[in-house]
């Protein structure tokens, strides 16, 4: 993150406009105020698509189910209630 005052701000404007548009944040002080200067990020992005990941049986009632380890280090299927 960059700061400068409004003066300078002012002088390189379109240097900065260019800064900002590669993904710099500035920070412009004026009166004891900072205003930032950043792209907007805003874009949603697509929701990843996870099916596949996790394979098992039940798959819909998970949260009915899940694992515990033994004593021995294993990992065992409960029942949840």
């Amino acid at each position: 993150m960059k700061s400068i005052t409004a003066s300078e701000a002012r002088k390189n404007w379109f240097r900065l406009l260019d800064e900002v548009a590669k993904g710099e944040t500035i920070v412009v002080l004026r009166n004891d105020k900072r205003i930032i200067l950043s792209l907007d990020k805003g874009q949603k992005k697509a929701i990843p698509n996870y099916k596949g990941l996790i394979s098992g049986e039940d798959l819909d009632n998970a949260d009915k189910w899940g694992w515990d380890w033994t004593a021995r280090k294993v990992l065992v299927p409960t029942k949840r209630k």
